[in-house]
């Protein structure tokens, strides 16, 4: 028992030391065998202030000064992942391919200026340069992965939780959620008309996933810990939803968003109370699951008291108070759920 348990909870890798030369092989490969996938990972950095720092780069690699260990998980097909490393492995990868050429060089000076292939003699140095690379097994639990991902991307370009589960649980629900996550209401959800911020952490397609998680799991007999855990959970469970259930997703989702739009127009996922009215999950949580779910004869027949009945629940104090503390802890959401079930049965059965 106790060996099963240390088995859950320590990863099989191995590690291996790979040519620059190689590394650049395998990323470029068709299919590539080495993923950087942009989709997962942040967009690359380096480049932001020209090319010094992608060049100091390169340059400690000609000192030989010890590089960081890149991390891999190894994918199904026998391919890897990239976890840890996409920025140092783009800029290999750049630079070999030519694509920018070494500046700001402090020890290398008399390389100031030069393109990959102009580097003569320093071609081969570089080449044959090798990087320590772990590579986790294809048969860790895919908890454990998602657990390495986030421990080795604690520093400022953390990956979000979704983006995790973006690179993990690819397949035709993390492309649905992709899709829908492109309607102006979600992509711009929380923003202000005017504001030039850009959600490049995966937020929207996190925000679709929320209301498939929470609509198939209507008692939240899932939710036994956290948010994170739950959502984690259902993509690992429906990553690979055929086609059917993938029509059956995105038509459900759709037209659950059209209707609450229909019910509460400017004013949908805000809370009506507020002074300043701006789009919020828990308001988002809450009417996609109840009032995106109710047929249209009811949102044609109801729709002023249903409104009326979601200002009284976000004015009244028991609401209210489930808005502070831990925001997404399972008794506040169950409690929040109840208390506006209660008022939505209400409006829609009065006659």
């Amino acid at each position: 028992m106790v060996n099963q348990l240390a088995d859950e909870k320590m990863l099989n890798l191995y590690p291996i030391d790979y040519p620059f030369e190689t590394l650049v092989n395998r990323i470029n490969a068709a299919p590539s065998k080495l993923k950087l996938n942009p989709d997962f990972q942040r967009k690359y950095k380096w480049d932001k202030d020209g090319w010094v720092r992608s060049s100091r780069f390169i340059e400690s690699c000609l000192m030989r000064i010890p590089l960081p260990s890149c991390y891999f998980a190894e994918d199904d097909d026998g391919s890897h992942l990239v976890i840890d490393g996409v920025q140092r492995l783009t800029t290999i990868n750049k630079f070999m391919k030519d694509e920018f050429a070494l500046e700001g060089m402090t020890t290398f000076k008399e390389l100031e200026g030069k393109r990959f292939s102009q580097l003569e003699d320093f071609r081969s140095e570089l080449e044959t340069t090798t990087i320590r690379c772990i590579v986790l097994r294809k048969d860790n639990p895919k908890k454990l992965i998602r657990e390495i991902f986030s421990r080795l991307n604690q520093g400022a370009v953390a990956l979000s939780d979704q983006e995790i589960r973006h690179a993990i649980y690819p397949g035709a629900l993390d492309s649905l959620l992709t899709e829908l996550a492109q309607d102006p209401v979600i992509a711009r959800f929380g923003l202000s008309e005017n504001s030039d911020s850009v959600k490049d952490a995966l937020e929207p397609e996190e925000q679709v996933l929320r209301y498939f998680a929470f609509s198939e799991d209507n008692n939240m007999d899932g939710f036994s810990s956290s948010l994170k855990d739950f959502l984690d959970n259902f993509m690992e469970e429906n990553a690979l939803i055929d086609g059917n259930k993938v029509e059956e997703f995105r038509s459900r989702f759709k037209r659950a968003l059209q209707k609450c739009q229909d019910v509460f127009g400017e004013d949908v996922f805000v809370n009506p109370s507020a002074e300043k009215r701006r789009k919020g999950l828990v308001h988002y949580d809450l009417v996609m699951t109840t009032v995106g779910e109710l047929s249209d004869e009811i949102i044609d027949k109801f729709s002023e008291k249903i409104k009326n009945a979601y200002a009284e629940l976000c004015d009244s104090e028991d609401f209210k108070k489930t808005l502070s503390g831990g925001l997404q802890d399972k008794s506040r959401v169950v409690k929040r759920r109840s208390q506006w079930r209660g008022l939505l049965e209400a409006s829609i059965n009065a006659e």
